[in-house]
């Protein structure tokens, strides 16, 4: 079963409609017709079942035969802070993977072992990640927001729970498989090739952040995040 997806300013009590390349890829790609079911997101939490009323090239018009919310959707609220990668397409990986496995939001940042530091693509960023919602069956989008430097990222960090993972720094250090989970939302950051730096690390602990490993082995940015996001989400 696929989920497709609608802004929620296309939607009513009864009825929704589906426009744009949404609506071309269901018509022209798909072959959607009228009379058919479809399960539609608002990437708000809400799942519409639906039944096409209208279909063209342009537009699909659909009547609600019934709305649930939170549907597949994780209780703990991840907020992943994942540094830019050298390699664009593993960014790009780790935001399609990260939004499969149930984050909340995604915040890009800048770091001093940051490569590519001019780098946004936040409108490519966005669309991987609804790609991704649609395609993992979840009723979230999460949002994808602009890069951002290292210190304003850990200044304006607000959860109650605010993890680093870190492998220089081994005083107060706990396994991610072992981290007490008592917040209902998290933020985590994950550095770049090289890590963080001692001072990124020590300013992040000077801002309530506790550091976390991973485990024994080194692991590439992108899958550091993957292991960090399925340990936290239980």
């Amino acid at each position: 079963m696929e989920y497709y997806y609608t802004p929620k300013q296309y939607i009513s009590t009864s009825s929704l409609t589906i426009v744009d390349d949404e609506a071309k890829h269901l018509s022209r790609v798909l072959r959607k017709k009228q009379g058919e079911e479809i399960y539609v997101t608002d990437g708000e939490g809400n799942l519409y079942k639906t039944l096409i009323q209208q279909a063209n090239k342009v537009i699909i018009e659909c009547s609600i035969i019934e709305k649930t919310f939170g549907l597949n959707e994780p209780e703990i609220k991840i907020n992943l802070y994942q540094s830019l990668i050298k390699n664009p397409d593993r960014f790009e990986f780790a935001v399609e993977k990260a939004t499969e496995l149930g984050v909340h939001s995604i915040y890009p940042i800048i770091t001093e072992n940051t490569i590519n530091k001019t780098t946004n693509k936040t409108e490519r960023w966005q669309a991987i990640a609804l790609s991704a919602m649609k395609q993992s069956q979840r009723c979230v989008l999460p949002k994808v927001f602009e890069p951002v430097e290292f210190s304003d990222a850990v200044k304006n960090s607000g959860s109650s729970l605010k993890l680093i993972a870190d492998e220089k720094i081994s005083e107060g250090r706990i396994r991610i498989d072992n981290a007490e989970i008592n917040s209902d939302t998290i933020d985590i950051f994950i550095g770049p090739e090289g890590g963080f730096t001692i001072d990124e690390v020590n300013l992040s602990v000077s801002s309530g952040f506790k550091v976390i490993s991973l485990g024994a082995r080194k692991y590439r940015s992108e899958t550091a995040a993957i292991i960090a996001i399925a340990n936290l989400i239980r």
